[in-house]
């Protein structure tokens, strides 16, 4: 017992306290042990009860229950997904994925994957089950979907005799802070990992000017939907549909791409001065449109409408012009969300977001009467939106892309 006290003490390592505590144990034990056993003890001989203390509190748990529970450890582990190919098959998104597209390589997953990792600064493969998540269960399935396209548009090109040399258009349509901003820019990054041109245009660049906003308000000052910017009837729909038209020709050398301040007017928002407008060189590959309101299409039953709320017939009607920009895409992918209170708390994170950088932006208050704006046409013209992009023939009978997301903008499994 004494030539055991000696070995342990020795291995011990760690603060001195903790070599203190370990030692007066076992020389507790080794006492213990000496006076049962020593010639002339009269002691019976000592039964020691062996108490395991671990990270996952094993103090005085039964042998069997933690064999038991080693057991389900090492099942879980030997389910667990040993690289990240495997992983992204598990992925709900997956076998959607092959419904349209051939299977994505190991090595495909594999490589872009630590190009996705790199952009977003975290650890490549599995090390980060969030971020492992994101990459391969949401933003890699939509690239290589679009990939496909990309593909599958251009051969249609060329079968019809015409020209493939221009952009393919796709759009992407999901709730506001659904997180379309960073997918944008993850796509850019894949796509340009791969030796392709790719650009992203928003709804939102083709706002009204201010001053345009503030007449269309009092235009129609009994109409709280066009208070504000966002619904139909607040952008400027011919220069939106020219840039469209200009980038995915891409005959012109460079296009200017509208820009929009949402910040300016204590969070009102404004169009930047066009000198200060970025510019889009042509031609590119890829042309990304996102907005929350994309495939939205007008309906002819206006009493309906107007019980979700009276403003609707007017933007309804002003929907109608929108469809110029639909005509332009190629394919739609659609983020659908089942809870539309999720809207307003997304949007919430983003404009906090934005005060705490420093940014000005609106109040909590103001930001739910700014969204309560927004919801009667999600009421409206999700659910045809939803059905449309979850359909065979897909939006206006072009290719489509549809799945839900949670509260934390995770793909939700249709099982």
């Amino acid at each position: 017992a004494f030539s055991a006290q000696n070995r342990l003490v020795r291995a011990m390592h760690g603060t001195r306290a903790l070599k203190r505590s370990c030692a007066a144990a076992v020389l507790a034990v080794a006492s213990t042990v000496r006076d049962r056993h020593l010639p002339g003890g009269s002691a019976s001989p000592a039964c020691c009860e062996v108490r395991l203390w671990g990270a996952n509190g094993t103090r005085g748990r039964q042998a069997a229950d933690i064999a038991r529970e080693s057991e389900a450890r090492k099942a879980l582990e030997a389910a667990r997904p040993k690289d990240v190919a495997e992983f992204a098959r598990s992925g709900p998104l997956y076998r959607k994925l092959l419904l349209c597209c051939p299977p994505p390589g190991d090595e495909e997953w594999t490589r872009l994957g630590a190009v996705l990792a790199d952009q977003l600064a975290v650890p490549q493969g599995l090390a980060d089950p969030e971020a492992a998540s994101r990459i391969y269960h949401l933003y890699l399935p939509i690239y290589f979907w679009m990939r496909h396209r990309l593909v599958e548009v251009r051969a249609a090109r060329v079968s019809r005799a015409e020209s493939s040399q221009g952009a393919v258009v796709v759009g992407l349509s999901a709730p506001q802070g659904c997180g379309k901003s960073t997918l944008a820019e993850s796509f850019k990054v894949l796509f340009e990992a791969e030796g392709m041109r790719f650009q992203a245009v928003s709804y939102d660049d083709f706002y009204l000017p201010r001053s345009w906003q503030e007449a269309v308000a009092d235009l129609h000052e009994t109409n709280s939907l066009l208070q504000t910017r966002g619904n139909a009837g607040t952008h400027e729909v011919g220069l939106g549909e020219r840039t469209l038209k200009a980038l995915k020709r891409g005959d012109s050398r460079e296009v200017p791409l509208p820009c929009f301040n949402k910040s300016a007017h204590e969070g009102k928002g404004d169009r930047a001065p066009s000198a200060s407008w970025p510019t889009a060189e042509t031609p590119v590959d890829v042309v990304l449109v996102e907005g929350w309101m994309l495939g939205f299409k007008a309906r002819s039953d206006t009493d309906a409408l107007a019980k979700i709320h009276p403003g609707l017939p007017l933007v309804n009607e002003k929907l109608r012009q929108y469809q110029a920009w639909d005509d332009v895409m190629d394919a739609v992918c659609v983020v659908g969300v089942e809870d539309l209170s999720q809207v307003f708390q997304w949007r919430l994170q983003a404009e906090r977001k934005m005060r705490a950088s420093g940014r000005p932006g609106m109040s909590d208050e103001e930001l739910a009467r700014f969204v309560d704006n927004y919801l009667p046409a999600y009421k409206a013209y999700c659910p045809k939106l939803y059905s449309d992009a979850d359909s065979r023939e897909g939006i206006d009978g072009k290719p489509s892309f549809f799945f839900f997301v949670d509260a934390e903008r995770r793909p939700v499994s249709e099982e």
